[in-house]
């Protein structure tokens, strides 16, 4: 008789999920760390600071506000009894002062949280290795002083600029100029001191090693004095470059507004036809403005390995995070780079943000975000971008409400991950799966990624993002995911 082939065992599931300071601070260690072990984490990563709540309009919101899209997000989890509140935040313990002597950016000065709590992180970590956790810690990557993305010291002659050279104030992220040589040292130092001061940490994420194109106008960075430089290097004229941007800029707003009371078929047709596919493309008339921005990013990148490698003990881990293609195409995230700096890559599939960035494209094409043509060109630039809302309407392309499902299918998050495969070359990939949302979605993204990511050539890696939106019941289902992938 013939027998069976056997089918090959699922790829087992490591999963890690970003835990920041306060929810330790809130719960307690214990508890937090019991949450994770019941949902089948064997990772967490956090990062070096201390939050307490402050007065509104005072230190940043919390949950960020993703340019205002996100204000409409509460967390899942109180906060000392608050889903949205103001925050402000301290170091986690006392920077040496020498490691950064003599440059431009220093790290924040100790606070009353930090001399109340000394040795705080040091109790997170040293309880999560007892429990057998992986811990990373997390810092950002090009906004200094780096502990969260609301804020940032960066000075003017280190910020990002247009092509028209102005500033861009309203844009999501704070990151500064990824080629300011003040930008890497002070990333570097930090890198190293803070994998001296915890060497129980296996590594560093750092997030945002690119120009993080969530909307138009960041796109189209980097013009500054340093983007300039590496500009030249690929042998362009910024000035030139800078001109013919401008006007092709100038062409496709006249197209989206001529084009979008017709629909998004010919909003997608007109700007074709206008040059857009061909500017946006890798090899097209901006190719040299991509290759700066890669150049920019591999310089960064390979500045902090060297700082980890300059720490003795063991090989921290440096693991970059990232968007999804395309737009880590316009990011200029450095995929060549990875062989020679990181021990793995993740991949955001933040899928909340997806139609957020098509519709803040939209509205810096026709001046607004709201209204049926904001919608429709919405709809033409989420399917430029491979986002996978096909056969939505139009005006269901925006930040999802927290009840609301996130408008994207599952083979549009697996497509991204089959690329960052092929971009990542033999460095592992991790997906990063976001919590936030209701939680039957919560769920189907998450074991939508978990089916694609069992093909992974590094394995079926997971990251749970964030914490803060895991609700007990998401945090029950998950587990359960997890050990019904573990059954034979």
């Amino acid at each position: 008789m013939p027998t069976a082939t056997p089918t090959a065992a699922p790829a087992p599931i490591s999963l890690g999920v970003t835990v920041m300071p306060e929810w330790f601070q809130c719960e307690g260690i214990e508890p937090v760390l019991d949450r994770l072990q019941s949902m089948g984490a064997t990772a967490l990563v956090t990062s070096p600071y201390l939050l307490e709540i402050a007065a509104p309009g005072e230190g940043a919101r919390e949950p960020p506000p993703d340019g205002e899209a996100g204000a409409v997000r509460p967390l899942d989890r109180a906060l000392w009894g608050r889903r949205e509140t103001w925050v402000r935040t301290a170091p986690c313990f006392e920077h040496d002062p020498r490691r950064y002597a003599g440059l431009r950016y220093q790290p924040s000065p100790p606070g009353a949280l930090t001399r109340s709590e000394p040795r705080f992180m040091d109790r997170v970590i040293e309880s999560a290795r007892a429990r057998g956790l992986t811990v990373f810690l997390q810092v950002m990557a090009a906004s200094p002083p780096g502990y969260r993305v609301q804020f940032s010291s960066a000075v003017q002659q280190d910020q990002c600029l247009g092509p028209d050279g102005a500033l861009h104030p309203d844009r999501v992220d704070r990151n500064a100029s990824l080629a300011s040589a003040d930008v890497r040292a002070f990333g570097a130092a930090l890198l190293g001191e803070l994998a001296e001061r915890y060497p129980g940490a296996a590594g560093l994420r750092i997030d945002w090693p690119e120009y993080p194109p969530y909307d138009l106008r960041s796109a189209l960075f980097d013009f500054s004095a340093h983007g300039r430089r590496e500009l030249e290097a690929q042998g362009a004229d910024p000035d030139a470059l800078a001109s013919s941007l401008l006007q092709a800029l100038e062409r496709w707003r006249a197209v989206a507004e001529a084009c979008a009371p017709q629909g998004a078929a010919v909003v997608r047709r007109g700007l074709q036809d206008a040059g857009w596919d061909a500017w946006w493309a890798p090899d097209g008339p901006a190719r040299a403005l991509w290759a700066s921005k890669r150049s920019a990013v591999a310089g960064l990148l390979r500045h902090y390995r060297r700082a980890l490698d300059g720490v003795a003990g063991a090989r921290r881990r440096l693991e970059p995070q990232v968007f999804p293609a395309p737009l880590t195409h316009w990011s200029g995230f450095a995929w060549e780079a990875l062989t020679d700096t990181a021990d793995a890559v993740g991949v955001k599939l933040y899928t909340m943000h997806w139609p957020m960035i098509a519709r803040y494209w939209a509205r810096d094409l026709i001046g607004t975000a709201e209204g049926p043509q904001a919608d429709t060109v919405t709809q033409a630039l989420h399917a430029f971008m491979d986002f996978g809302g096909e056969g939505l309407p139009a005006q269901a392309l925006r930040y999802p409400p927290p009840d609301t499902p996130h408008p994207v299918s599952e083979e549009a998050q697996a497509a991204k991950l089959r690329q960052a495969w092929l971009d990542a070359g033999p460095c592992p990939v991790t997906a990063y799966v976001h919590s936030y949302g209701p939680a039957d979605d919560v769920l189907r993204r998450f074991e939508g990624t978990a089916r694609a990511m069992a093909a992974a050539p590094g394995g079926c890696r997971l990251w749970i993002n964030r914490y803060g939106y895991l609700s007990d019941e998401k945090i029950r289902r998950i587990g359960e995911a997890m050990r019904g992938s573990a059954e034979p």
